[in-house]
């Protein structure tokens, strides 16, 4: 394609979108609807992941012995547990290193520990189990239920199986949400391309009888969708960035007990969703601005 005609879609293009600037800005603002849903989507299922992923990866499940059970049968009980299906590790933790780590966790008030030792220390064996994934948890947790010798289990199951319906049924309403946001901005864009093909459908049928080509006749409509998809698409994207950034500040500042947990920073969320908005806001604008001028080309 020459570049004088590249120019001239562009101008054509552009024309259009002046000539109908009331409808031009009510597409705009649709597509704009349509990707800060998205964005926001986004967002929160991204981080709702990343929050599972950092469980997955921090809680196991503690398995505490009863009695007092010697060398070998800690043994032989270790080795049970490591055979259940997607366990990934199974560290043993003696009554004399859970006190340890206690002390440390409490700091500067480990003195309340002060007079526990080896022959009165209240702690019980136990195992820290490390899973292949946290979908595993349900089924890990009914095999360890019948194995003997297990006095207590301790497992983050409610929290993780909360999370994760919680993930889901946002994913699937965020969808349903986009796919109608996603049809208003078609519509609201074809009835803006379909304005500017009318007030030049005499222009359309003259080119058509000398001999223009369909693509010809498309273009500057297809690069008025274009360009309202783009402009869609960057403004919430530039809104959304600090608004983003400031929300995490802010649950971090009002929420410390939150602190535990690691959310996405900005840069990770756009780096994504900047290109997936940018072609979204742009399908949209193609979509609408094909749709709406296919019948004019059959003359």
């Amino acid at each position: 394609m020459r570049p004088s005609t590249i120019k001239y879609f562009l101008k054509e293009g552009l024309s259009g979108l002046k000539k109908n600037l009331l409808m031009t800005v009510a597409s705009i603002v649709a597509v704009m609807a349509c990707i800060s849903i998205m964005s926001f989507s986004y967002c929160v299922a991204s981080n709702l992941q990343h929050i599972l992923q950092q469980m997955e990866d921090s809680i196991g499940i503690s398995v505490f012995l009863g009695g007092n059970p010697t060398s070998q049968e800690i043994e032989e009980m270790k080795t049970k547990i490591s055979k259940i299906d997607h366990v990934l590790d199974v560290q043993y933790i003696s009554p004399g290193d859970a006190l340890e780590a206690l002390k440390k966790d409490w700091g500067a008030d480990e003195d309340i520990f002060e007079g526990l030792d080896e022959t009165n220390n209240p702690l019980s064996h136990s195992f820290q189990i490390t899973l292949e994934s946290i979908d595993n948890q349900g089924s890990v947790l009914a095999a360890l239920k019948g194995i003997d010798g297990i006095d207590n289990i301790r497992h983050g199951q409610t929290e993780t199986e909360l999370i994760m319906k919680a993930n889901k049924v946002f994913n699937i309403a965020s969808i349903l949400v986009m796919l109608i946001l996603g049809v208003i901005s078609v519509m609201i864009i074809m009835n803006t391309i379909r304005i500017s093909v009318v007030n030049r459908r005499v222009e359309i049928n003259i080119m058509k009888y000398v001999g223009a080509t369909d693509w010809f006749i498309r273009w500057p409509f297809i690069i008025e969708g274009v360009i309202i998809g783009l402009v869609g698409a960057v403004i919430p994207l530039l809104i959304g960035m600090p608004i983003y950034a400031k929300v995490i500040s802010s649950l971090y500042s009002y929420f410390p007990v939150i602190k535990m947990i690691q959310f996405l920073l900005t840069g990770d969320v756009f780096i994504v969703l900047f290109p997936v908005a940018l072609v979204f806001g742009v399908l949209l604008g193609v979509i609408g601005s094909v749709t709406s001028i296919r019948k004019h080309l059959q003359v």
